[in-house]
């Protein structure tokens, strides 16, 4: 490779007001000074994690029942001169939120980073760089009922601030409460609970949550409108090998929700200010959307169907009302139709009212709009879709009522 007589010329009036000792001293005074900046912020960071681990240690999780517990078995200061973090062995938890035990457990908790990561709490405004490499378990259970989350590789940023109560009526602590945020990413995401057959698992989940646990662990009417946790979450890919989702494949799933405190009964607190009552939760589902990819190859030349909700649920009984709009639908419709699942449960009447609404002249019509309707639910089903077929007539009413025929 030729260097240019110009750039040429460049590099030898450098040489010469710059002779190579003096290249190397300049070097190696860089260099000294750079170890000498990264040990200081070493152990600036260093202190600064080992106060959050002081304030961690003394300070209750959200509970509003006994006394928490948090178990770390050893804690280790690493980094230098890459970064600064602290690796934590054996961290386990167990806490109490409205009738229900919620636990969890990680080998290795990595709390801090690199000097990159630092530098992303600067621009992201959050404070404090988390890391979980290997598999972490949380786990709630109330009423004989769990839920179980299985997290694999995962990242966060969690910042706290406190906000100002909502109405003066609001018992806060110094009129504020407080409210964190955690940017997260994880590289698998397993769901299991008591009511599923089969565990989902979410691809690549990335997004961001605000909680706000006063809000559960002090319920009050005045923060009925204020949500205690909300979250924007998107994911890659979602596995659930139920007997008509396995015909899919399921991508590009994205949700956003909130998850407020119901109104309960102020009468009831007042005759017991100690007690806690057993709070009832809304989630109000802004989005729940996903894109569902027929596994079949006689199906993969027609667009993929793309299936979206909405609504507002009563949780734990997840009851209420749920808008749901589906494009290009006559493809898993037809699937559905089609399926063993469907031939052994639902009624004849039902089957037959389905085939007459797939032949109707008015259905050519409809097929390329978004079919959107409103399904009630009871405990998480549409009525009838329960494990007595009786009980389907009531969902034939409902699809009376969508009967294109005039």
């Amino acid at each position: 490779m030729s260097i240019s007589p110009s750039l040429y010329s460049y590099f030898k009036v450098i040489g010469r007001k710059w002779p190579p000792y003096r290249v190397i001293r300049f070097l190696c005074g860089a260099i000294v000074l750079g170890l000498a900046a990264s040990w200081g912020l070493y152990h600036h960071t260093q202190a600064v994690l080992t106060r959050q681990l002081d304030q961690l240690a003394v300070q209750s999780l959200p509970s509003d029942g006994p006394d928490p517990t948090l178990n770390i078995r050893l804690s280790r200061a690493k980094g230098w001169p890459f970064g600064a973090w602290r690796e934590l062995s054996g961290v386990s938890f167990h806490t109490h939120l409205n009738g229900a035990d919620v636990v969890g457990a990680t080998p290795t908790l990595i709390l801090g980073g690199n000097w990159l990561d630092w530098a992303r709490t600067i621009t992201t405004q959050t404070k404090l760089p988390l890391r979980m490499p290997q598999s972490t378990i949380l786990r709630l259970v109330r009423n004989g009922n769990s839920l179980t989350l299985r997290l694999n590789k995962t990242r966060l940023l969690i910042s706290k601030s406190m906000m100002p109560c909502p109405a003066l009526t609001a018992r806060c602590h110094n009129h504020t409460m407080p409210l964190y945020r955690a940017y997260f990413h994880i590289a698998q995401l397993e769901i299991a609970a008591s009511h599923l057959p089969y565990t989902v698992t979410l691809s690549r989940p990335t997004g961001s949550i605000r909680f706000a646990p006063q809000s559960l662990v002090r319920p009050d009417p005045a923060l009925q409108d204020r949500a205690l946790l909300s979250a924007s979450i998107t994911a890659e890919h979602l596995s659930y090998p139920d007997t008509m989702l396995k015909e899919f494949d399921i991508t590009h799933l994205r949700t956003q929700f909130a998850l407020l405190p119901n109104l309960y009964s102020a009468a009831s607190h007042a005759s017991s200010p100690t007690a806690q009552p057993n709070l009832l939760l809304r989630l109000r589902l802004h989005e729940l959307s996903a894109t569902f990819r027929p596994l079949a190859a006689s199906e993969q030349n027609t667009p993929p169907p793309h299936l979206s909700l909405g609504g507002t649920l009563y949780v734990p009984s997840f009851s209420g009302v749920i808008s749901v709009s589906l494009t290009n639908w006559q493809s898993p419709l037809h699937l559905l139709m089609q399926s063993q699942w469907f031939q052994q449960n639902v009624p004849m009447s039902l089957r037959s009212l389905c085939n007459n609404l797939m032949i109707s002249p008015r259905m050519e019509t409809l097929a390329t709009r978004p079919l959107t309707v409103s399904i009630p639910l009871d405990h998480g089903v549409p009525p009838g879709l329960s494990s007595s077929s009786t009980r389907l007539h009531s969902l034939a009413e409902h699809l009376r009522k969508l009967d294109p025929t005039p």
